[in-house]
């Protein structure tokens, strides 16, 4: 019992051991995307919202935090929601992908997955949060000023009703990795 008396006072007096997870440089909220998700999508095929060729806004964010390329490590997702705006629900939706790829490119792939969720399929929620990946997209961002976005959905069956929705994203710099 001393023993754990004493191990919770260290514990209070010198805080648990500093996290090595590097240091948030600056953030980048995008323009919120409101889109459909029209009934009639099989769940042979996927449906995509598309954003060919957007700015990234990653060079300005440099400036306006005074921050080199150098100390930047890494840059990624750092949340993502898709929200329901007509009151439906996701219950008919079995996974989500928010891939980022050069505006170049025709398709992004799953190589190129920035954010994502499983399992959706049942559950009835009008928000959705997603998962950040893990994919480090620093060469990405630091090279291209534009880049395609595209927001991938995956039917569980067929699709019986329309869901007008939005996305809201951010991407984050980290250094000190």
């Amino acid at each position: 019992m001393r023993f754990l008396l004493f191990s919770v006072l260290v514990l209070t007096l010198f805080g648990c051991p500093k996290s090595t997870i590097g240091d948030r440089l600056f953030d980048i909220n995008y323009p919120v995307l409101e889109f459909t998700v029209p009934a009639g999508q099989s769940s042979f095929r996927t449906f995509v919202v598309a954003r060919p060729e957007f700015a990234t806004g990653f060079n300005q964010a440099l400036a306006d935090n005074g921050v080199d390329v150098d100390d930047i490590d890494l840059v990624g997702g750092v949340r993502a929601r898709i929200t329901s705006i007509s009151g439906e629900d996701f219950r008919e939706i079995e996974r989500i992908e928010l891939r980022v790829c050069p505006a170049s490119e025709s398709d992004c792939t799953f190589i190129d997955l920035m954010f994502s969720i499983s399992d959706l399929g049942g559950r009835r929620q009008q928000v959705v949060n997603l998962n950040p990946g893990e994919k480090n997209f620093r060469s990405l961002f630091l090279t291209e000023e534009n880049v395609r976005m595209e927001l991938v959905f995956f039917p569980l069956e067929v699709t019986t009703r329309n869901i007008d929705a939005r996305l809201e994203w951010t991407i984050g710099a980290i250094g000190g990795l």
